[in-house]
């Protein structure tokens, strides 16, 4: 669809004109929702939108480390220094494209030959190279500065006693009850190899996954039930103690029995390294043991590592049908409207409406309805990642990450700009043929990029929303903000053991959607230079969003040693900024 050059700004202003008003609503809901309650940050207070203005201000590594951990810091960090980076950028941007502008008129007759043969060719490579350069060269800065305070925590006494001389081992014999011949079997090894290193101490876990599920329910109902002592908030059930206690008494007659998980720590450094990189006990999985509240002691379970294989091949199968035969958001969007009764999702009505609403709501409404769709099928891509299993919450995190970030290009970018704005799923294109003309799509990217800058509009929108009103937060809790605050502050004092994924820090899911979005400013600014706008305004308001939800909300003090944050930073996102590089080249 070719848009006039009139249609492109109204259309533009009124996605604008929309984000703003759902802005303010959102501001206007957070203040009379959620500060009728005490927030406090440290010894900050938040009672006003100046206060929560004044906390971002203010606050430094220090307070961000102290509140949500390492990170939260990397997050914030890197969502903070590329909005900036993207802004110096934009209004270098904006200034160059101005002054050529201003200049062309100026220049004589051979001055425009030559700038028409040798620069404008160029143009595209030229813009896109000077934006990876800029991202680039904020991945480098925020390396060091990350390494800088990394080491700074390492040498705090908290990690030089014993943290880091612990290790984290799976495979023990479920009849070594008392750890005796795995240590054997190490000790030989070092005595092998050499090493006078010995092993100071080892904590044996249980098969306690059940009970300690239990256990995290009778803290919550106890808690809960103190709460509603002083408040009963309308249609919010009682929940049923006596029940989860004859639960737990029933496990508790159950016959004792091993994980195969233990910890232990040794004496040496020097030792610790040796044991993480040796392959002569085979039967162990040896490795650095992770920060307390990084470990999901929920799935410490007896199971071999058969069973771990094939459900991580059955799930691969699950998500390969999923993205294959579902796959695209746009697909679902147009088979739910040939429905019977759903027929006006194709939006063909607004020909009725007077101009120029009716376009205005056929470009906004859409995008909005999409989102809504894609959030379904990433539900199911986490339901799927938590049913592997994983022992580490970064583990999950990263896991998560690739798939929803796979997905997410495949089926928000590819499909719908490369091929033409299919509404097709995967599978019906391969099966139909490729009959693609790739030229004619790149030609057409102008009037893509207006749906992708509204995209990043809505976005950038929803982040915040989501993040300040904590909508799940209101529906766990049967729309009681009141439950809600004291059940968010019931989780962040929680021990590590009782942390659970609906209350977590969702990183792999911010992290794919941010480098999904840096990716659709990289393609497109070169044919859409307002994606720079809605880049800005996606990177602010989600690090705003971020910002209050992990400093206010989830405080998760967590300094695991597989960050995912750094895991894209360091890795995917280095390999997907020159693919597009190779791609615009």
């Amino acid at each position: 669809m070719e848009y006039e050059q009139s249609d492109y700004y109204l259309l533009l202003g009124s996605s604008i004109f929309i984000n703003i008003t759902l802005i303010a609503i959102t501001i206007f809901l957070w203040k009379v929702i959620w500060l009728q309650y005490p927030i406090f940050i440290e010894e900050f207070q938040i009672k006003s939108l100046s206060d929560a203005y004044n906390i971002i201000q203010t606050a430094n590594t220090n307070l961000i480390i102290n509140q949500c951990g390492f990170d939260g810091l990397t997050l914030l960090l890197f969502e903070q220094k590329l909005f900036v980076g993207l802004s110096y950028y934009t209004i270098f941007y904006y200034l160059i494209m101005g002054i050529c502008k201003i200049s062309w008129n100026y220049l004589n007759d051979y001055q425009k030959l030559f700038v028409q043969l040798n620069i404008l060719p160029n143009q595209d490579f030229i813009i896109s190279s000077m934006l990876l350069l800029v991202i680039f060269a904020i991945l480098i800065q925020i390396r060091k500065e990350l390494q800088i305070i990394y080491i700074q925590m390492f040498t705090t006494d908290q990690f030089t006693n014993y943290t880091i001389r612990t290790l984290h081992i799976r495979g023990m014999d479920y009849d070594d009850y008392d750890g005796v011949m795995m240590m054997l079997e190490i000790l030989k090894y070092l005595n092998d190899v050499g090493d006078p290193g010995t092993i100071m101490g080892i904590s044996i876990i249980p098969e306690y996954s059940k009970l300690l599920e239990l256990e995290k329910n009778r803290c919550l109902f106890k808690y809960q039930l103190g709460i509603l002592e002083l408040q009963k908030p309308l249609f919010y059930p009682l929940p049923n103690l006596s029940l989860i206690e004859q639960q737990i008494d029933q496990q508790l007659q159950k016959p004792f029995k091993l994980s195969g998980h233990c910890f232990i720590c040794v004496d040496r450094l020097q030792t610790q390294l040796k044991l993480c990189n040796q392959n002569a006990l085979t039967q162990y999985q040896i490795q650095l043991a992770p920060d307390l509240y990084d470990i999901n002691w929920v799935n410490f379970t007896i199971e071999s590592n058969q069973i771990r294989i094939w459900r991580t091949i059955i799930l691969n199968l699950l998500i390969m049908t999923l993205l294959i035969f579902v796959t695209s958001p746009q697909a679902l969007y147009q088979y739910l409207s040939k429905f019977p009764g759903l027929e006006f999702l194709s939006f063909k009505w607004t020909i009725l409406i007077p101009e120029p609403f009716g376009r205005i709501i056929k470009n906004n409404i859409p995008p909005i309805i999409l989102i809504s769709i894609n959030q379904i099928i990433l539900y199911l891509l986490d339901v799927i990642t938590q049913a592997e299993k994983h022992e580490r919450w970064s583990q999950y995190h990263i896991s998560f990450f690739h798939k929803m970030f796979f997905y997410l290009i495949l089926n928000v970018l590819v499909i719908p700009a490369f091929l033409l704005q299919s509404s097709e799923t995967l599978f019906n294109i391969t099966y139909n043929g490729f009959n693609i003309q790739l030229q004619k799509a790149f030609d057409n990217q102008t009037n893509y990029g207006l749906y992708y800058i509204t995209f990043l509009f809505y976005s950038g929108t929803g982040a915040f929303l989501v993040e300040l009103i904590r909508p799940s937060e209101l529906y766990f809790n049967y729309l009681s903000s009141y439950m809600a605050y004291y059940m968010r502050l019931y989780e962040n004092d929680a021990q590590h053991y009782q942390k659970s994924n609906e209350f977590s820090v969702q990183y792999g899911y911010i992290s794919a959607q941010m480098l999904l979005n840096l990716t659709i400013i990289c393609i497109f600014n070169t044919t859409s230079p307002f994606i720079l706008i809605a880049g800005l305004w996606y990177f602010g308001f989600r690090f705003i969003g971020d910002f209050f939800m992990l400093m206010v909300s989830k405080q998760e003090m967590v300094t695991s040693y597989n960050q995912v944050v750094l895991h894209w930073d360091s890795g995917l996102l280095s390999k997907l900024l020159v693919a597009i590089f190779n791609l615009i080249i």
